[in-house]
C-alpha cells in the first residue's frame, strides 16, 4: 500500500507538472492549438483574411510604412524592423523567382530583412474583442523558428518546414489587442511568411479535453494519497 501510495504520488506531480511546464508560454486560460479543426471546434470565427486578390498575378504589392495594410476584417498589419524601417508586401504565389513564394496556398504575407536589421516581423492591431486567434506561417530563405507573440504575454514558437505552411491557433481568456510574429535573430535574408489569418470569440465553456484530463488524472491520483489503510 505504501509502494502504490508513493506511486500515485510520483505520478499526480508528473502530470500536474507537465501542465504547469505547458503554461510556461500561455497566459492563465489560454490554451494553444497545433490544428484547424480542433481551434475550430473551440471558436466562433468571425473572419479570415487569406490576402487573394491584392497583389497582381505574378507580383507584389508593398505596404512599407507605420501605416501597414489594413484588411476588410479591420485588422492592421505592419512590417517593422526598427524605428523608422518598415517592410511588409503582400506577394503572389507566382512571384518570382517562382517556386520559392509558392507555399500551396496562393497569396501571402511576407515582412523581410532591412538593410539594418534581419529580424523580420509583422504586428498585427486587432479589432475590439478577439479572443481567438488561427494562421498558417511559413519562412523563404532559412527554415527558423518562428515566435508567436499576443499582447497578453503569451508566446509560442514554431518550427517551420521546407516549403510548407505551420499551423498554430490560441484561445484567450480575455481580448487581445495585438499580435506579433517574429523571427528573433533570423540569419539575413531570411522572410517570414503568414496566410489564412483568422480571429473569432472563443468558447469560454468548452475547456481543452487535454487539459482537463491531465488535471482530472493528477487529482485522481493525489485523492489516493488521502486515502487511510484499511482498519
Amino acid at each position: 500500500m505504501r509502494f502504490m501510495r508513493r506511486t500515485a504520488l510520483l505520478v499526480g506531480i508528473t502530470l500536474l507538472a507537465s501542465q504547469a511546464a505547458r503554461a510556461n508560454t500561455l497566459q492563465s486560460g489560454d490554451i494553444g492549438y497545433t490544428t484547424l479543426a480542433a481551434w475550430q471546434a473551440a471558436v466562433t470565427e468571425t473572419g479570415v483574411d487569406t490576402f487573394e486578390g491584392v497583389a497582381p498575378s505574378g507580383g507584389d504589392k508593398t505596404y512599407n510604412n507605420s501605416a501597414g495594410y489594413t484588411d476588410p476584417l479591420g485588422m492592421d498589419f505592419v512590417g517593422a524592423f526598427n524605428s523608422g524601417a518598415y517592410l511588409l508586401e503582400i506577394v503572389d504565389s507566382l512571384f518570382p523567382p517562382t517556386p520559392w513564394w509558392n507555399f500551396g496556398s496562393g497569396a501571402s504575407l511576407a515582412s523581410g530583412p532591412s538593410s539594418t536589421n534581419a529580424q523580420p516581423s509583422i504586428v498585427v492591431t486587432l479589432p475590439a474583442s478577439v479572443t481567438a486567434i488561427s494562421l498558417d506561417v511559413m519562412t523563404y530563405g532559412n527554415n527558423v523558428p518562428v515566435t508567436l507573440t499576443a499582447s497578453d504575454g503569451s508566446t509560442e514558437t514554431v518550427s517551420t518546414a521546407s516549403r510548407a505552411q505551420t499551423f498554430y491557433g490560441f484561445t484567450f481568456s480575455a481580448p487581445v489587442s495585438t499580435f506579433t510574429v517574429s523571427i528573433p535573430g533570423a540569419p539575413n535574408s531570411t522572410y517570414v511568411l503568414l496566410d489564412n489569418f483568422a480571429i473569432g470569440a472563443a468558447d469560454m465553456d468548452t475547456p481543452e479535453s487535454a487539459t482537463m484530463l491531465l488535471i482530472g488524472i493528477g487529482l485522481v491520483f493525489m485523492a489516493v494519497l488521502g486515502k487511510r489503510r484499511p482498519a
